[in-house]
Parts: structure tokens; sequence; C-alpha cells
């Protein structure tokens, strides 16, 4: 073969064989989506305006029945502000442990970046170091928050694989392959990445995780519920049994306000995990005990104003949840407070059922909390404090209205038939047996008539008080409890003896005085008011000490935290910059390297 026709022969093979390895790296730069279709994808979502208020969702149990489904409602909450495109959540375990999302989120950072450092490894056709960039980007989301983030996770794990198969390593790309479908049995694997023989090994395996032995999780945490994430998907509040998974190592993520984030890898069984208190976690608990002494009066809003200072954003979505017994539909009172000043943006007062008709009956509630902004009245806020009769009082009382209803009818019943027995008993010979029974049924039945007429009465006016009455009353009540002051005894007149006409003017006696005695009485009932005054004074001025310090420390946590965040952002402008510095330097060391010229390319 002539020398020409071998340089053509190898220059065809040489294209050739670049433009299949050029493949991947054209793949990779289309979206995603038609390159990786992750399990576990959250709700949809509209992106919400830069702009946009920092909203925290804070459920309070104001019962112990109520405890976990509090904390299934946070989440619905949490997924309707989300959806709504008009507010930023902010996730009060977040906010509350300032320390560890800080060291989530640099991780996540050096995550994204390990990540495309490895897409640009692989478009430049350096395997090799985008294998180390991969790989370096699963250890960083692993140590990330994998309740917002095993999608990334799964993703870095199929470019890691892709590396492998770029590299010769098919045993530790099969490794690799079969890890991340057991995580994920529904992740794609693209042909542009994997030849056919890999993609042969990939739809194999993935059949053996579907029908292979499947294991479960029981997840249970202290001292408070949680929710619970198995592998990214939200899985319940716990205590929380997962089914139908694979037999594999699971990430196990549990978030609860005011406990840090606590994730572990487990395979089966029982999976008790005990949540570690951040410094935040008593100004939380203070704060929604205060909440839920008063649900109904200016100090729960006073509380929420606090605790959205202390969490650092300009909204708090209270939702404020009473179990009743049994399976009772929940009793909520939903809010949407302006920390700056408590105005109440959005109010609403609702049932919802418990159980899986949790999430479908809690929604119209919620939109109610996101969908608008109430406006002030005259440039003042509006607070909302739900007065009168709840739903279990009000139930009470139709039930004791209609007990009375019955007690009435039958003693009007029991009446009449004590008229007609005295009617038969006056007809009847007095002295025979007839006579007496009619006499003593008579009587037991006037009897029964009168304590059921009686009975019924008081049992229909309880009834209407607790069914109608707004308040109960206890205004009224309070006021006649109030022992009235009583009157100073008046000083009891004093005879005085008439004085002997004969006796001279001079040696007349003076009129004698009351006993100063008298008027002690007086003083001393102006005491104990005194006293009741000086005491409720401090108290007073006790309260006020207490919500000073208690403001003084939510400043100071409130300042510490923008410091550490001012510090955080100039730690990422200078990481920055080192980052672009040391590119310029790459692209400076590129252009002073030879070009090849045609020659060169031509033997190669």
């Amino acid at each position: 073969m002539r020398p020409s026709n071998v340089r053509a022969v190898h220059a065809a093979l040489s294209g050739w064989l670049v433009g299949l390895l050029a493949v991947g790296p054209a793949a990779a730069q289309t979206p995603v989506s038609s390159r990786l279709v992750p399990r576990a994808l959250s709700a949809a979502t509209a992106e919400a305006p830069a702009d946009a208020a920092s909203v925290t969702v804070v459920a309070i149990a104001l019962d112990a029945a109520a405890r976990g489904d509090a904390a299934r409602l946070a989440r619905e909450a949490e997924l309707a502000v989300t959806r709504s495109g008009r507010l930023k959540l902010v996730r009060l375990s977040d906010a509350l442990d300032a320390d560890g999302q800080r060291e989530r989120q640099v991780r996540d950072a050096e995550a994204a970046e390990a990540m495309k450092a490895g897409q640009r490894a692989y478009d430049e056709l350096d395997t090799e170091k985008a294998l180390e960039h991969f790989d370096k980007a699963v250890r960083g989301y692993e140590g990330a928050d994998l309740s917002q983030r095993f999608t990334e996770l799964s993703r870095a794990r199929v470019m890691k694989a892709a590396s492998q198969v770029a590299n010769g390593e098919n045993t530790a790309a099969q490794l690799e392959i079969r890890t991340a479908l057991a995580l994920n049995p529904e992740a794609r694997f693209s042909p542009n990445f994997f030849p056919p023989e890999e993609m042969t090994f990939v739809e194999k395996e993935r059949k053996a995780v579907l029908t292979g032995p499947k294991s479960s999780l029981r997840v249970s945490t202290e001292p408070v519920p949680a929710q619970v994430f198995v592998d990214g998907q939200f899985r319940g509040i716990s205590p929380v049994d997962v089914a139908d998974l694979t037999a594999a190592d699971h990430y196990v993520t549990v978030v609860a306000p005011g406990y840090a984030l606590t994730q572990r890898r487990e395979r089966e069984g029982e999976v008790s995990l005990s949540l570690a208190p951040v410094a935040a976690q008593k100004g939380l608990q203070t704060f929604t005990e205060q909440a839920a002494r008063k649900p109904e009066s200016p100090e729960r809003d006073a509380a929420l104003r606090e605790l959205g200072t202390l969490a650092g954003v300009s909204q708090v979505l209270a939702l404020l949840v009473r179990g009743g017994a049994g399976t009772a539909p929940l009793e909520v009172t939903g809010l949407r407070l302006d920390v700056s000043d408590g105005h109440n943006q959005a109010y609403a007062l609702g049932t919802v059922p418990r159980g899986d008709g949790l999430v479908d009956g809690s929604q119209a509630l919620l939109a109610q909390l996101v969908s608008a902004d109430a406006p002030r009245q005259g440039g003042k806020p509006v607070t909302h404090f739900a007065g009168g009769v709840s739903n279990t009082r009000r139930t009470v009382g139709y039930v004791l209205m209609a007990t009375g209803v019955a007690l009435l009818a039958g003693g009007v019943y029991f009446g009449m038939e004590a008229s007609a027995k005295s009617d038969d008993f006056k007809r009847a010979a007095q002295n025979s047996s007839r006579a007496q029974d009619l006499k003593s049924t008579g009587k037991s039945y006037a009897l029964v008539a009168d304590v059921g007429i009686l009975l019924g009465l008081a049992s229909a006016g309880a009834g209407g008080y607790l069914a109608f009455a707004n308040g109960g009353g206890s205004k009224s009540t309070s006021r006649a409890s109030r022992p009235a002051p009583s009157p100073v005894p008046a000083a009891a007149p004093q005879d005085t003896p008439p004085a002997p006409k004969e006796a001279p003017a001079a040696e007349k006696e003076p009129l004698p005085m009351p006993p100063p005695a008298q008027t002690a009485p007086a003083s001393k009932q102006k005491e104990p008011s005194t006293s009741n005054k000086r005491a409720q004074e401090d108290e007073a001025r006790q309260r006020e000490e207490e919500l000073r310090k208690r403001r003084e420390e939510v400043e100071r946590q409130r300042k510490e935290l923008e410091e550490r965040r001012k510090q955080e952002e100039a730690a990422a402008q200078r990481e920055q910059e080192e980052r672009r510095q040391e590119e310029r330097r790459r692209q400076e060391e590129k252009k002073k390297r030879p070009a090849l010229d045609d020659d060169d390319l031509r033997n190669y």
C-alpha cells in the first residue's frame, strides 16, 4: 500500500476514534432531563421572586393528642408555602441550627463545584480527572442535607460510573451502578455514556433489584416527633414504618425544629435516633409554650414575633392544633404573622380530619394562609383572636340540650300518667287494694315527673349556655367573684346624759368623742387594696424585665447570625476570587503550550 494511502487510512481511523470519544461530551451538553431522570422529585413548585418575604412554619400542639398530627401539618404547610410561588420558605430547623446549616451548605457548594469541574474534565476527554471530581461530589453530597440533595447524589453516582467506564474500570463501574440502582431503582442510564454491554448490565441489575428481596425500617426519634426522609423521599412523622425497600444501606434523614439534623445509613430493622438539641432550642420551647398558654390572646402574637426574630425571617406561619378524643377531627387555628409589627397577613379557622384524610383535608385551610396578604386598616396592623365557643364546647351544648328536651318530654309523660292515676284513685273505693295501688303508683309517677322536668330544664339551660354563650359569662363571673369591700362600720351614737339644770354652764361636760379605735377598720381595709396594687405592679415590672432580657438575647443572637453570614459571604467571595485566579493561571499556561501543526496531526 502506498504511503499516501496509509496516511489516509490512519487519518480516517483517527477521525472515527475522536468522533466516537466525542459522543459522550456532546451528550453532556444536552439537558439533564434527557440524560438522567432521578426518582425522587419534589412536588411541583413555582420559583419565588428575589424580593419575596421569607416565611418559616411552626406547628404548636395544644395538647398531647395532637403532637404527631401537628408535625404532619407543618410538613404540608411547608409544601404549601413552596407551591405558592410568592413566598420564600425558610425551614425552621435550618434557621435555628445556623452552624449545622452553614456546614451543610459548604459541603453542598463543594459538591456542586466538583460536579461542574468533573463535567468540564469529561468534556475535555480527561476522564481520570473527571472521575476524581465526581467521586468528590458523591462524598460531598453524602455530607449535605439528603432530604433536599438526594437527586444530585444520584446523578453524581451515575456520572462517576460513566467516568469509570471511560477509564476501562468495568468492575468498579458495575459496583457503582449496582449501588446507584439499589438506592434508586428508577434511575436512567443514557447509552450516550454507557456502551451496549454496560446498558445490558444496567437493565439486568435493575430487574434484579425490583424483583429481589425487600427490607423495611421502623424509624423512631426522641425526644420529639420528626420528619423522616429515606433516600430523599418524605416517609412520614416518626415513629413510622417504611416498607418495600431494596436490600441495601439506605440514607435515613430526620428533621425536627430545635434539633440538629440527623442522618445515617441503615439497612433494615429498628432505627432509634436521639436528636441533639441546638442552642436555640430553649428559645423555641419558651416561645411555643407562651403561644400555647394563651392561644387566643395578644401573648400568642408576641411570642410568634419573638420566634420570627430568632429565626431571622420576616413572617411566621403558625398552626395551633388541638386534638380531640379518638378519631375526632383536629381544630386548627392558622395565621401568617408579620414579624415587624404583628400584622396578621392571613388568618383561618377550621377542622382537619386525621389519618389518611389529613393531607387533602388541610389544603383549603393552608391555601387561605398563603394565597394573599390581608391589608392593614389605616396603616395599623390587624390581629385576630377567636372568641366565643369552640366546636367541642358547642357539641357538648347541643348534646345537653337534646338530653334536656328528652327529660322534659319524659317528665310531661309521667306527669300525665300521675294525673290519670289520681283520677282513677278518686273514682275507686278508698279502702280497696286497687285504690292503694293507684295511690302508690301515682306518687311514683309524680316524683319521676318532677325530677325529669327539673333535670330537663337544668340540662337544656346548661346546653344552651355552652352552645350559644359568647365567652361563657367569664367576665361577669370574675367580677362577681371578687370580694366586695365591706362598708366601714359607722360609729355608734353616744348617748350623752343630760346635764342637771342646777349645774352651772362652766361645769357642763363636753360631748364624748368617738374613740379613735373605731376608725381603724377603714385604714385596715385600704391596706389590702394597696398591697394588691403593689404586687401587681411588681409582677408587671418583672414581666417587662423578662421580656426586655429576652429581646436583648434575641437581638444578640440575631447580630451573631448577621456577623456569621457576613463572614461566610466574605469567605465565599475570597474563594471565588481564588478560583478565578486559578482559572486564569490555567488559561495562561494553556496558551503558552506549543500548538500542534498539520504534520503532527497527520502523523497522529
